[in-house]
């Protein structure tokens, strides 16, 4: 439905999209860094994906986030 372009200020792309059962999603991905601060918070994701993140980090590996969320 949309693109919103990967650019050196935003650090992320944005696309959305319709799925075959009718719903838009947002989905995104970004440097951890933009990610990270919009995860919603109390969630159980947050920490585990740090965990993880700092894991790959040790082992030398580069990461990006990916997110989606339903909109109306």
């Amino acid at each position: 439905m949309n693109v919103i372009e990967f650019n050196s200020t935003r650090k992320r792309m944005t696309v959305i999209v319709r799925t075959p059962d009718d719903r838009i999603m947002v989905m995104c991905k970004g440097a951890d860094s933009i990610m990270l601060p919009l995860l919603r918070k109390g969630t159980n994701y947050v920490p585990q994906t740090i965990n993880l993140l700092e894991n790959y980090s040790r082992e030398g590996l580069r990461t990006l986030l990916i997110a989606e969320k339903e909109i109306t």
